[in-house]
């Protein structure tokens, strides 16, 4: 007499970069994202106070806020389209994708829009806001590239990418004299990423990864 095992879905694992030994559940869960963000957007408040009261408030509700909405919007459109064109042209771009893929490729819909405003707007409040205020366009740049350090190997052109966005990010926060522009790009930009990304790797396949990375095809 012969039993067929049942057949059990086992979600891939993989340790954590900087905490061998913890796996990853491939999401960001939303309530570690609120406290991670909430950090750096207290600082800021209270860096740009000690500035000048009301500082914050100038930065965000500018007279021009729905114009610098509309140019935030549509320069975050831009830096997609460049992404997307990069990937199509490049592995390097690819291998990032795959990468965030495995890491973010379980999060839900409504996390990854959450994400994307958290991010979007507590970092520019910290780079283009505290940071580029203080210290000037450059110095927040530099910052801003290193923060984003290489997890692995495969993120090593993670910073630089970083570091040429932000420093397109600053530009936006000079011209418009505001944050509500750099802050609509970056949200836009993530939003946009974030979403092709996890759809493309909802489901992990290391071999329809690798094939992709290679080809620029899945299927």
């Amino acid at each position: 007499m012969s039993t067929t095992e049942p057949h059990v879905e086992v979600t891939p694992t993989r340790e954590s970069p900087l905490h061998p030994g913890v796996k990853l559940e491939r999401r960001l869960p939303p309530f570690y994202a609120s406290f991670f963000y909430a950090f750096p957007a207290a600082v800021s408040w209270i860096w740009l106070y000690f500035q000048k009261p009301g500082l914050s408030t100038e930065l965000w509700v500018p007279a021009t806020w729905p114009r610098d909405l509309a140019i935030g919007v549509g320069a975050g459109l831009s830096i997609v389209g460049l992404s997307i064109l990069l990937g199509r042209l490049f592995r390097w771009p690819r291998r990032l994708e795959a990468e965030f893929g495995w890491i973010l490729g379980a999060q839900k819909g409504w996390e990854i829009v959450w994400i994307a405003l958290l991010s979007g707007c507590a970092e520019e409040y910290l780079f283009r806001g505290a940071l580029q205020q203080k210290f000037g366009l450059v110095a927040a740049t530099i910052v801003f590239a290193v923060i984003h350090w290489p997890l692995n190997p495969n993120f090593l052109p993670w910073p630089f990418v970083s570091g040429a966005v932000g420093l397109g990010l600053g530009g936006l926060a000079i011209w418009t004299r505001g944050l509500v522009a750099p802050a609509a790009a970056h949200v836009v930009l993530n939003l946009i990423n974030l979403r092709r990304i996890t759809r493309r790797f909802a489901a992990w396949d290391e071999e329809r990864a690798n094939r992709y990375v290679d080809t620029g095809k899945d299927s």
